[in-house]
């Protein structure tokens, strides 16, 4: 073959097979290739993980009706473990056991809800009987008796008095009986204290209460701890809200529950410092089509056969060659000057988790007193490596001092400038110092301020919901990209702004 037919042919090969594997994931597997096509299916993976003693385990984890329904698709991650669903009555437990493990382990439950799912604390009617086991005994039990009293004589039902009870211990109480509670339950309980004390409290006031656990249906939270949860009898239903909003009813748009009534949430025998974590996701492709996806060969189904924990870390990292086509579309194109390739795409990357408005503000304030101590660094005529060291320990304790500033302010938001990259941000302060005393201070303006335009221009871009889809699903479409990138990176003609540029010579 003719040296010249190498490229379009390399070209043609990474259209070809990029747009080959998209159709056949769309017409062959279902998987949806426009959002329009879509249908919104919450998927909840639990992960169970402990230490085995290399004894016999048996992991036991309580599981919400709506995951042992005929309409849920479940799915076990247990690699050399024996599984099976146990159900009692109303109640259901994923089992898992094996012999002689040690070290380390993780077992995965998976299972995928139609977005039309309740949430799971609806009223269950039933009986109940006050636990007088739990009453308190000495200066601390007197203290929760007037407390008890005291919200009994306020409340005129269950209802009312678990609102007014979670509201006194969510605020600032500082009458005596409330701090000397406080600081007994903070001493005996390691695991929210505060919800147990409510749970006593609760039962001593003549309303019978237990744990609950729920799952926040939020993906951004990635891989999340039990939401606790209260349970309690209001003399006809048992109801379930969440301690931290008592005057708000559980909804299916923010929480799920996963466990409620008697038993614990998670049980091992065999092994130690079990805990189990949630991670959710809105999945997007019909649950067959999905089932088809994971049997099919590994270079078609990619991210997709992963667990949900591990899967949401690709949600922001198929977007940065997203990002780098933009940078790559503006230098060789357009003509646009940057510092560098990386620093604007893992700044759009930033402003993708944080308000665009409330990033240009902090990136500004960072550059700017950052340059300005780093002008300060250069009388003392620093070797480089030290000189960019000292520049990231400016950076990181500008960062602290502007998230303690925005939460003494009140705004909160300000915590998140730690997703900024900070290395990014010391060598852009370095770089541009350099060009500052080297080309000039209308350069290094030039230079820093087009590194930002095309940071937003990138963050617009990736924040695409159409984008964000087709990355996500369909990632054998980055060949495509990458055929792009190849072929922009052949270009040797005029760019845009040198067209501008040199306009008067057409004119001659």
């Amino acid at each position: 073959m003719k040296s010249e037919w190498k490229f379009p042919m390399l070209v043609l090969a990474l259209v070809c097979l990029g747009c080959g594997l998209a159709a056949y994931k769309s017409l062959r597997l279902g998987v949806p290739f426009w959002m329009g096509e879509q249908r919104y299916d919450w998927q909840i993976e639990a992960r169970v993980s402990f230490l085995a003693n290399g004894e016999h385990v048996k992991a036991r984890l309580a599981l919400p009706p709506a995951a042992v329904s005929k309409d849920a698709g479940q799915e076990s991650g247990s690699l050399g473990y024996l599984y099976n669903i146990e159900r009692d009555g109303d109640e259901s437990d994923a089992v898992w056991s094996a012999e002689n493990r040690e070290g380390g382990q993780a077992l995965y439950f998976r299972v995928r809800l139609p977005e039309s799912i309740e949430s799971g604390a609806e009223p269950i009617p039933g009986n109940a009987e006050v636990d007088g086991a739990m009453i308190l005994q000495g200066p601390a039990g007197e203290a929760a008796r007037a407390i008890a009293a005291r919200l009994r004589s306020v409340s005129s039902d269950p209802d009312s008095l678990f609102v007014a009870l979670f509201e006194r211990i969510n605020g600032e109480q500082k009458s005596q009986e409330f701090v000397l509670l406080k600081k007994h339950y903070a001493k005996e309980f390691m695991g929210n204290p505060m919800i147990r004390m409510g749970i006593d409290l609760l039962e001593m006031a003549g309303v019978p209460a237990r744990m609950a656990h729920g799952v926040s249906l939020n993906e951004d939270l990635g891989s999340q701890a039990p939401l606790p949860m209260v349970e309690y009898f209001d003399g006809a239903a048992w109801k379930v809200r969440n301690p931290a909003e008592p005057g708000v009813v559980p909804t299916a748009r923010s929480v799920f529950v996963w466990h409620r009534g008697e038993g614990p949430l998670l049980d091992v025998n065999g092994g130690e410092n079990s805990r189990v974590t949630f991670t959710v996701a809105k999945d997007r492709i019909p649950l067959a089509s999905l089932a088809d996806l994971r049997d099919s060969p590994l270079f078609v189904a990619t991210i997709l056969g992963l667990p949900l924990s591990e899967r949401a870390v690709f949600r922001y990292i198929v977007l940065i060659p997203l990002g780098a086509f933009v940078v790559v579309v503006m230098r060789n194109l357009v003509g646009m000057a940057t510092l560098g390739t990386f620093m604007p795409v893992l700044l759009a990357l930033a402003f993708l988790q944080i308000p665009l408005g409330r990033g240009l503000v902090m990136f500004a304030v960072l550059i700017g007193v950052g340059l300005w101590l780093r002008f300060m660094l250069s009388r003392l005529n620093l070797l480089v490596v030290p000189r960019v060291a000292a520049c990231v320990v400016i950076v990181t304790l500008l960062m602290m001092l502007m998230s303690v500033v925005s939460y003494r302010l009140g705004m909160t938001g300000g915590v998140q400038i730690t997703l900024f990259p900070m290395i990014i941000l010391a060598w852009t302060i370095e770089r541009m110092s350099l060009i500052w005393e080297e080309e000039g201070q209308r350069s290094a303006l030039v230079q820093v301020g087009g590194s930002l335009l095309v940071a937003v221009l990138a963050y617009l871009f990736m924040r695409m919901g159409q984008i964000q889809h087709w990355a996500f699903y369909f990632p054998e479409l980055l060949l495509v990209l990458l055929a792009g990138i190849l072929m922009i990176g052949r270009y040797t003609g005029y760019r845009i702004s040198e067209l501008f540029r040199f306009r008067t010579f057409a004119g001659g």
